[in-house]
């Protein structure tokens, strides 16, 4: 079984170097950590196979599964406590991995209410956010050795009707601020542990209220970073541009407007094309003109979201100033960009004519095999920031939620340009 996606070995291009040792790692910290505080093992395991089996992936959720011990057995005070806790544990996995745009801070309520600290509830959204990642690598590999990324029907929307509203933030390449909805790892009181991850990463830093909320969960974050950075500035492979492409079109399918503008800019900046980094943002993969594979589970040859679409993330037309009109003739780049928005669906519809559109567009194995990872590390990335802060507007005044909050400007991802330390997503 690859230590990657729990499928078996053999499954299209290897990964980079340091992929699956960290994938790996990451799984075994967040299902099966020495101390699991106050998020029970069981607890972890639940909602990681609930999130696979959500996005398509019933073995992934079965092997997740297999990892659990025998409960322990409680009183019946305790258990009417664990069965409100494990009931607000599945409306939030639920939420995150089917609509993480509609992720508010009414689920961290909700789990802080039910005992949950912050430890707990970082660990938690690293749990949903990577089983997003690695159930579309296993997707996409199995997609690149040639059976369908899945079988499972679109999950449905009863999981996220009476979800609140998404802000009504536009899209931009603005440079935005993000706001922590839970108390950040103060910069001057580090564990050791914490110490240790930050001075291990030059990606990191304890200016960021990202990574100081990350921090929660030292082990989860060290890991997460190796695969980052593995994945988005490896050398060789699939063009940086490119990479930068599929994860704008995948922030902008769940409806992360601060990845968004990160890797909008980014994109603008290797494509050295504003004006194309803009019509993407605005309107995703149909920026570009080339044959469109009938791929959806809409009506053939339209790509209107399916049933399982959050109805926020992927509006045509979603506003953003400054885009200019007219189809961008770029078949590599449309290729790129369908893929990566059908691959990030829950649960995902990319398949074998995506995947011989790319081929014709000239990807070979290697970039292919970064595309997949590309494209499902932003699964992981755009919920890690939806579901635990809010993205900040220029002039916009900070949100009173009662909760301590603090604020800076940073990046989403490191860069390999001279650059305020500042990190990854």
């Amino acid at each position: 079984m690859s230590q990657e996606t729990g499928r078996p070995t053999g499954a299209g291009t290897a990964p980079r170097a340091g992929i699956g040792e960290h994938t790996a790692a990451a799984r075994r910290v967040l299902l099966l950590p020495s101390d699991p505080g106050t998020l029970a093992t069981g607890l972890r395991i639940t909602a990681a196979a609930r999130a696979a089996e959500l996005a398509g992936q019933p073995g992934l959720a079965a092997a997740y599964r297999d990892l659990a011990q025998a409960p322990v057995p409680v009183d019946a005070a305790g258990e009417e406590q664990d069965l409100a806790l494990t009931a607000a544990v599945l409306a939030f996995t639920d939420r995150v991995t089917l609509a993480p745009d509609l992720a508010g801070a009414d689920l961290l309520a909700g789990l802080a209410a039910r005992g949950l600290d912050a430890p707990a509830v970082v660990a938690l959204a690293q749990i949903c956010a990577f089983v997003s990642y690695e159930a579309r690598v296993a997707a996409g590999l199995a997609l690149l050795a040639g059976g369908p990324a899945t079988t499972a029907e679109p999950a449905a929307t009863s999981a996220v009707k009476g979800a609140p509203a998404a802000p009504a933030a536009p899209f931009t390449l603005d440079q935005l601020t993000w706001q922590p909805r839970i108390t950040a790892v103060e910069a001057d009181a580090l564990t050791p542990e914490q110490r240790a991850v930050v001075d291990a990463h030059t990606t990191l830093s304890t200016a960021s209220p990202y990574y100081r909320t990350l921090l929660h969960d030292p082990a989860a974050l060290d890991h997460r970073t190796h695969v980052y950075n593995a994945v988005m500035y490896g050398r060789g492979g699939l063009p940086r541009a490119e990479r930068e492409l599929a994860t704008l079109v995948v922030s902008r399918v769940n409806g992360c407007v601060y990845c968004a503008s990160v890797h909008g800019r980014k994109y603008a900046q290797l494509s050295r094309d504003e004006a194309r980094a803009l019509r993407v943002l605005r309107d995703g993969a149909a920026a570009f003109t080339a044959p469109e594979p009938d791929a959806g589970t809409g009506e053939p040859g339209t790509g209107e979201p399916g049933v399982g679409d959050s109805p926020l993330t992927d509006a045509p037309g979603s506003p953003v100033d400054g885009a200019p009109d007219g189809p961008i003739a770029d078949a590599r780049a449309a290729a790129v960009a369908r893929f990566a928005e059908a691959l990030t669906r829950t649960p995902p519809r990319a398949d074998a004519r995506h995947l011989a559109a790319l081929r014709a567009a000239g990807l070979d194995d290697a970039e292919l095999t970064d595309l997949v990872h590309a494209a499902a590390l932003f699964g992981w990335a755009n919920r890690l920031m939806l579901v635990l802060g809010d993205a900040r507007h220029p002039g916009t005044p900070l949100q009173d939620a009662g909760i301590p909050r603090t604020d800076a400007r940073e990046s989403c991802s490191g860069t390999s340009v001279p650059a305020p330390r500042t990190g990854g997503a």
